[in-house]
């Protein structure tokens, strides 16, 4: 066997598979560290059996082998280590056979973040608002993000100039006012995943506005044929809170162990 550099969309079928076969929940926050990696094919003979990628030169943010070359999984791990200049992996915890070498060897841990999915039904409890969605796309448009503080990045503008295609952020309205914004990534790695998410002005907080803003969106996104997916940082109790009353659930966790 032996490792070649390649390119993303030469594993991407078989990422997939990976992601599919064994119910891996992930958002755009893996994705994004998944698609900006190095990807590294594992082969055998002409055929590629695996592959891994690592983030950044130093995390390694995925590895598979087909199952009929699994046995060689620890062996192939204590080589992908030594590669680039690897301190850690981003595990998802669905990702059984990559989790399984990552806890064969690690030195410390971090949880990282939660993966959530969304419930059918309602609330309960959720009282809808009578609030619209705006696509912010044009310039003359896009430094209302600013209002968010830090919640956007800081080329924000840029970003969703460059990235439209997948890439979407609204302002949401109740009336003509703002009370918040919305964002959709869609996905690039696995195509039929929506992450989304939401950011409410500082003086509308507490009112119901992000459950409504995350449920409303997962209407809009499932309507398009994606399913909604939200994540957040693992210790982001008011973003997991506003995520569970809007209805969703965290499926899967995001963990960084340390080697």
């Amino acid at each position: 066997m032996r490792i070649l550099k390649t390119t993303l969309d030469k594993i991407q079928d078989m990422m997939v598979k990976n992601i599919t076969e064994n119910r891996i929940t992930v958002d755009s926050f893996w994705e994004d560290h998944t698609m900006e990696g190095n990807h590294y094919s594992i082969q055998d003979g002409d055929s590629s059996i695996g592959y891994f990628i690592v983030h950044g030169g130093d995390t390694i943010t995925s590895f598979y082998l087909e199952e009929e070359y699994a046995h060689y999984g620890q062996e192939l791990f204590e080589q992908i280590k030594k590669y680039e200049k690897v301190t850690n992996a981003l595990v998802p915890t669905g990702d059984e056979f990559f989790l399984a070498h990552c806890v064969d060897s690690f030195q410390r841990m971090e949880k990282q973040a939660y993966f959530s999915l969304y419930k059918e039904e309602e609330p309960s409890d959720f009282i809808r608002k009578d609030i619209t969605f705006e696509r912010v796309l044009s310039r003359e448009d896009i430094s209302i993000v600013k209002l968010a503080g830090d919640f956007f990045r800081e080329d924000e503008g840029e970003w969703i100039l460059k990235n439209r295609d997948y890439y979407r952020v609204y302002k949401v309205l109740e009336y003509g006012e703002l009370v918040g914004f919305g964002v959709v990534e869609t996905g690039r790695v696995q195509e039929n995943i929506a992450s989304i998410g939401m950011f409410v002005m500082e003086e509308k907080r507490q009112l119901g506005y992000a459950k409504n803003i995350l449920r409303q969106l997962k209407e809009l996104v499932e309507k398009e044929g994606y399913e909604a997916r939200s994540g957040c940082w693992y210790y982001n109790h008011n973003s997991l809170k506003s995520m569970k009353s809007a209805g969703a659930y965290p499926k899967s966790r995001l963990l960084r162990f340390y080697f």
